[in-house]
């Protein structure tokens, strides 16, 4: 959808244009860092997941709504630091 609505010039077919284009351009900067130095820029692509994620109301409701999305939800799992295996 980012590509499309860059590439058309639609950007009026998003929920918030303004958030829509910085990500557009925060997710292009990263693509461009991967070609040029060959690697992955982990924290840079943890931070736009969560930016997705915590997005408040519709904004992103196609990608919230996805099975990657599901990937990222709590689900409970807590180390017990009376567990033999709990280190810190």
């Amino acid at each position: 959808m980012l590509r499309t609505a860059n590439t058309l010039n639609k950007w009026d077919m998003t929920l918030d244009t303004a958030q829509y284009k910085r990500m557009y351009q925060r997710i292009s900067a990263i693509e461009f860092s991967i070609l040029r130095i060959g690697e992955y820029p982990i924290p840079s692509i943890i931070d736009i997941v969560n930016s997705i994620r915590l997005a408040k109301g519709n904004v992103f409701a196609e990608w919230k709504q996805s099975d990657t999305a599901k990937l990222f939800e709590d689900h409970g799992y807590k180390n017990k630091k009376e567990s033999s295996g709990y280190f810190f």
